[in-house]
C-alpha cells in the first residue's frame, strides 16, 4: 500500500512539472477583434507580443514590437512584425491559431 501511495505522489509531481513546463513555454495570446474588418488592432498585437513572447532561460522578450497592420480574425492569418531583442532587429511572425466569435488566439515565432 505504501508503494502505491509513493507511486501516485510521484506521478502527481511529474504531472505538475509537465503542466508547469507547458505554461512556461507557451507563447500565445488571446485578444478581441474589433470593427467592420474584424481585426485585432496592431497596438494590441504589439503590446501582447512584447509582454508574452519569451523563451525562459533561453531568450528574453523583445524590448519593442512594431506591426504594419492589425491581425485579422481569420485562421492562419499571419502578420510580419519587427521586434528588437537586445538591440538586434528580428522579424516576428504572429499567426492566428483560433477564432471564436470576436476572440482571436494567436502565437508568436521568429523568422529564421
Amino acid at each position: 500500500m505504501k508503494r502505491i501511495v509513493i507511486a501516485l505522489a510521484a506521478a502527481a509531481v511529474l504531472a505538475a512539472g509537465v503542466v508547469t513546463a507547458w505554461n512556461v513555454f507557451d507563447n500565445s495570446s488571446v485578444a478581441t477583434a474589433e470593427g467592420a474588418d474584424h481585426t485585432v488592432p496592431s497596438t494590441v498585437v504589439e503590446k501582447l507580443a512584447k509582454e508574452n513572447y519569451g523563451i525562459p532561460f533561453v531568450q528574453d522578450g523583445p524590448q519593442s514590437v512594431s506591426c504594419p497592420s492589425g491581425l485579422r480574425a481569420k485562421m492562419d492569418y499571419t502578420v510580419r512584425c519587427t521586434a528588437v531583442f537586445k538591440g538586434e532587429t528580428k522579424t516576428m511572425l504572429i499567426s492566428v491559431t483560433g477564432v471564436h466569435g470576436d476572440r482571436v488566439s494567436f502565437d508568436y515565432g521568429l523568422e529564421k
